[in-house]
């Protein structure tokens, strides 16, 4: 049996290497299972024996980490394997999160301590330590942890608390990776959990109002209500507290679902049980406008109150111009309406963006805190930082509206670098420029541009964009992959979300570039698209080529056998591969001196297509050059005909197949299209000056 004597630790990162194609840094690989490199370095000489059981390794990336090694069936089996493998807990975090998901689920039995030590496997000593770390968190959740030495743990509380404690702990600490809770934690059960999601699936749009964390939320506690229900476990009516029954909206919502539910795991849900989802629904935020109803008349005054008295708090001199905001005001109040749920029930309800909104918006954030002393007068007790974040996106978009006389939104420079060179530099520009047109420029940097003195262009981006890690960059950096994908454009457009609101004060100051300047850089890119058109050429080279030689041929061929522009290619190569597997090409890219004009050219393997297995059946090279001191508009140019690879099949059909004539039609409209966008460019800047 390979898993013989197999770490959890050691499960834990094959997993992790195994689930990406990119190399992933030692440091984050300790950080994920919160140990050191040391430890991560010793699990992973072990992994030979079993990596070989699925024909795959684990190879070195010079600066950039480690990656899984192996054919994609390969992957998948040791994936398969790794999850039906009953592993411990990899960390601290999942462990105790562990602990605390068995002992809810245990409540009103009392379990000796090898109980659980069998199941985490670790000592008796390690779970009192732990016990010790979560007695505290037990409490403020309403459940009472009692310890009796020799006999063991048992935890009491009301069926409502214990559910809202374990869909807390789940949603605060339980990262699933995109896998199932009870793939992760063999709970709440595979039964409940697809059943739920059916349940949903068919209520439709019901729920679309919710915020992703919030669905995620009443998911959740959907799986755990079932479970708990099946098992007998059920809400009564004494322990629902404060209610009415009024026909609200969460109410009849909550009778829906219920319905659902009845039919889908033939179980009836008790009007507490009913009471208590509703309260759930109220507790959810919504992604604008919510349909959520406050359900008690004085909470409703009390809201009012509240929201007036938090926006005088949080900046006096300002404040009579708050109140006058309409959207901050109906906002703010429609998020109190669920706060308040959330936060006398001790629903942890995490916020993703917590850390950025708190770290660059420290004025901000500070006056949130200012304001939200008035909500916690009220409730007796303080509120936590990730609704007081919730509630700072609130002011932030109030601020922003306000024509400048704080805060204002600017346009963004981001910085595109990757090592695999220019050209797919430029085509990650033009994938981003065609998703975030609107107030973000992009600035093309070169990998090797990464010196640390004073013409670093790296230091004029407010964040880089980049598909490998960068060290000791200075400056923000979003990973991506070099096809983007909709984790990527996320993770783009949160980086503007954090970055696009700044303290005034730090307007950019006005270049002061002439008309005259502005039509000379005009004459100088028409001259240049000019000769890309006029170069192009289709140009062929016997299949059983390596990429030396084809690096060698392209320099022959389309920079008059510049000896820099060989040295560039395959220094681009040496640092990464320009093989495009995804759509089939080589992609020969850089720009250098030894480049005098610029070119966008084919080579054609004799034969359907590059015999080499390093070329993993390229039908075809293209071939992009720039020269060293050209115009950074040219680079949005031949971003825009990398980019046309992807979202152009014709263009892309023409490439791998040499049809010059297609090729060169599509390569007249891109270059039109740039030069059009180009000159209203020029036009909207010369305006602004």
């Amino acid at each position: 049996m390979i898993w013989a004597g197999i770490s959890p630790r050691l499960a834990r990162l094959l997993e992790l290497l195994a689930g990406t194609k990119e190399p992933v840094r030692i440091d984050a690989l300790a950080a994920s299972l919160e140990t050191s490199r040391r430890t991560v370095f010793r699990e992973l000489e072990n992994a030979g024996s079993v990596l070989g059981s699925f024909q795959a390794e684990l190879a070195a990336v010079p600066g950039r980490g480690i990656v899984f090694s192996g054919s994609d069936e390969s992957r998948e089996k040791l994936l398969g394997a790794l999850r039906k493998y009953a592993r411990a807990p990899g960390s601290r975090r999942e462990r105790l999160l562990r602990l605390v998901v068995e002992i809810l689920a245990h409540a009103g039995k009392i379990q000796k301590l090898v109980f659980y030590a069998g199941i985490l496997k670790v000592s008796e000593s390690t779970v009192s330590n732990d016990l010790d770390d979560l007695e505290e968190w037990f409490t403020a959740h309403g459940i009472r942890l009692t310890r009796k030495g020799g006999l063991g743990v048992l935890a009491e509380g009301s069926e409502e608390a214990i559910r809202i404690a374990m869909v807390s702990r789940l949603l605060t600490d339980g990262d699933t990776g995109g896998k199932s809770y009870t793939a992760v934690f063999g709970y709440p059960g595979e039964h409940y959990e697809l059943g739920i999601h059916e349940v949903l699936r068919r209520t439709g749009d019901t729920l679309a109002w919710m915020t992703s964390e919030s669905y995620t939320m009443i998911s959740l506690y959907l799986m755990v209500m079932i479970q708990r229900v099946c098992a007998e476990k059920v809400i009564d009516e004494e322990g629902r507290g404060k209610n009415q029954d009024g026909e609200n909206f969460q109410m009849r919502l909550a009778e829906l679902i219920a319905g659902e539910v009845a039919a889908g795991f033939s179980v009836h849900l008790t009007c507490p049980e009913k009471k208590a989802l509703a309260a759930q629904i109220g507790a959810c935020r919504a992604k604008r406008i919510t349909p959520v109803e406050t359900e008690f008349l004085e909470d409703q005054e009390v809201i009012q109150t509240l929201t007036y008295r938090m926006i005088e708090r949080f900046d006096p001199p300002i404040a009579a111009i708050l109140k006058t905001n309409d959207e901050l005001v109906r906002f703010l109040t429609r998020h109190l309406g669920s706060a308040l749920i959330r936060l006398r029930e001790n629903l942890d309800h995490p916020n993703p963006m917590e850390t950025e909104l708190i770290s660059h918006y420290p004025e901000v954030y500070r006056k949130t805190c200012r304001a939200v002393t008035a909500l916690e007068e009220y409730l007796g007790f303080p509120v936590p930082a990730s609704e007081i974040t919730f509630i700072e996106i609130h002011f932030l978009a109030a601020l922003s509206s306000l024509g400048e006389k704080n805060i204002r939104k600017r346009f963004l420079r981001a910085g595109i670098v990757c090592v695999s060179g220019i050209g797919v530099s430029y085509m990650l520009a033009s994938q981003i420029r065609r998703r975030f047109f609107d107030g973000l420029e992009l600035e093309i940097s070169g990998w090797d541009e990464k010196s640390p003195d004073e013409n670093n262009s790296w230091k004029n981006n407010d964040f880089l964009i980049s598909t490998i890690p960068l060290e000791n960059a200075e400056k923000p950096v979003v990973l991506v992959n070099t096809i983007l994908k909709e984790d990527d454009y996320r993770r783009i457009q949160n980086a503007i979300n954090t970055y696009a609101f700044v303290e005034r004060g730090e307007a950019p100051q006005n270049t002061g570039n002439s008309l005259t300047r502005d039509i000379e850089t005009l004459e100088m890119i028409f001259a240049l698209a000019r000769a890309l058109l006029d170069g192009f050429a289709v140009e062929y080279l016997h299949g059983d080529c390596g990429f030396d030689e084809l690096a060698r041929f392209a320099s022959s061929r389309f920079a008059r056998g510049s000896e820099g522009v060989y040295k560039a290619l395959l220094s681009r190569e040496k640092n990464a591969s320009q093989v495009i597997t995804d759509l089939g090409i080589v992609l020969l890219h850089t720009r250098c001196p030894g480049v005098a004009l610029p070119v966008f050219g084919i080579i054609m393997p004799t034969g359907k297509r590059f015999a080499s297995d390093y070329f993993k059946g390229a039908k075809s090279c293209v071939v992009m050059l720039l020269p060293e001191g050209a115009p950074p508009e040219m680079y949005g140019l031949m971003g825009g005909i990398s980019s046309a690879l992807i979202d152009v099949s014709a263009f892309l059909n023409a490439v791998r197949e040499g049809n010059e004539k297609a090729v060169k039609a599509l390569l007249e409209s891109e270059i039109s299209d740039a030069l059009v966008r180009c000159c209203k460019e020029k036009l909207r800047t010369i305006a602004r000056q």
